[in-house]
């Protein structure tokens, strides 16, 4: 869709906005014309003054006028045919001589024309007369060369300007097109989690069937109410982070009637990040992750742990777990699975490369998760949370 203040396909400006600019170019064509007409005044005046054949100022200014006074009301239209027809860029050659040429002969001989007339009229009246013919020819000959090159320099800014109008049209354009793009990505991110995470719940809840059914009964109704809190955030693009921490809380609140005592999650984040805005459920696939590769896959207690801190321009979330069992695949750590390769897409498509998603494997088991958000300027906080040492 084209709007009225910017240039059509075709390069052609707009009837009524060419309208609305004449004016402001006008105003700018008599400032500059005017500058024209004080130098070439001011200049035959000084040249003549040591000759002794110096008229008053007045009628330098007024002859400056006479060669150049109907250019002022040409010029926004030349600027809007150089828009029209540029003679830079493609098909500059075309438009040379059609319609720059033949505008530019017309244009010339309406100067010329209007010279011989103001003039023939000027000295009838306050010098020795001079015929109309003869003044408008002495125009053509003295200032025709300075008025083609004028004419073409107008036409050849027209074009420069309209170059550089396309090229900012195309760049917002592409902008529009990319922000439409990751948009439409993102969607398909969420879209494409919602099953992943509904299924791995359900999941849990059939495995607690038969062994527990008031404990499958409780997993559903808190799979109820995370699902309705989780497809409220899903809709927005980022949320508190401390409203994160509490839609992860129904999450483990869910695992924990699964596993019992034996899982604990202790989160630990300074008050000063809890209102930075993150994705929503980007933390679910990891703590997903950790218990999936820890209490699920090892008897005995369980614990992850969740700091939250600000490291120099930085949110710092890092999901540890002492137990997990890290398998040596080929695949890199943060790309298996489909809550992990999302996490990974949705930090990118929102918050560009300077996010990250980084596994790392501890020492002598175990595993750390760690999202990196870059801070904007005005979102980072004073304090810090006391870093726990990374392997």
């Amino acid at each position: 869709m084209q709007s009225s203040s910017t240039y059509s396909s075709a390069g052609v400006t707009p009837v009524p906005m060419a309208r609305q600019r004449y004016p402001r170019q006008l105003a700018l064509s008599i400032v500059c014309w005017s500058a024209v007409i004080l130098l070439e005044g001011s200049t035959v005046y000084a040249a003549d003054v040591p000759w002794g054949r110096a008229l008053p100022a007045v009628h330098y200014i007024a002859w400056a006028t006479f060669n150049w006074f109907v250019f002022v009301p040409l010029t926004p239209l030349i600027y809007q045919l150089g828009e029209r027809y540029p003679i830079v860029g493609p098909r500059w050659a075309s438009h040379l001589i059609e319609p720059h040429a033949l505008a530019c002969f017309g244009c010339l001989c309406a100067q010329a024309l209007a010279r011989g007339l103001a003039g023939w009229i000027y000295t009838r009246h306050h010098e020795l007369p001079a015929t109309f013919i003869a003044l408008a020819s002495e125009w053509i000959a003295m200032r025709g060369i300075f008025a083609v090159v004028a004419y073409f320099t107008i036409v050849f800014a027209a074009g420069r300007a309209h170059l550089r109008e396309q090229a900012r049209e195309r760049e917002v354009h592409q902008a529009h097109v990319q922000a439409s793009v990751a948009s439409a990505d993102l969607e398909r991110l969420r879209i494409q989690l919602q099953p992943h995470f509904l299924f791995n719940t359900l999941q849990a809840a059939i495995t607690l069937v038969q062994q527990d059914p008031q404990a499958a009964e409780d997993v559903l109704l808190r799979l109820s109410q995370l699902l309705r809190v989780a497809l409220d955030e899903m809709e927005a693009n980022e949320i508190p982070l401390s409203r994160e921490l509490e839609i992860l809380d129904l999450y483990v609140g869910i695992q924990r009637r699964r596993f019992g005592e034996r899982l604990a999650v202790e989160v630990h984040a300074d008050a000063s990040v809890l209102n930075i805005a993150v994705p929503p459920l980007i933390l679910q696939p990891l703590v997903e992750n950790a218990i999936r590769h820890g209490i699920g896959k090892r008897k005995g207690p369980d614990v992850i742990e969740i700091f939250a801190r600000q490291h120099e321009n930085d949110l710092q979330i890092e999901v540890w777990n002492r137990n997990s069992v890290v398998e040596e695949l080929e695949t890199p750590l943060d790309r298996r699975g489909v809550g992990l390769r999302n996490t990974r897409a949705r930090l990118e498509h929102s918050y560009g490369p300077g996010s990250s998603l980084i596994f790392r494997p501890l020492s002598p088991a175990g595993a750390v998760a760690i999202i990196v958000i870059p801070l904007a300027a005005d979102a980072r906080a004073g304090s810090q949370v006391p870093s726990r040492a990374t392997v």
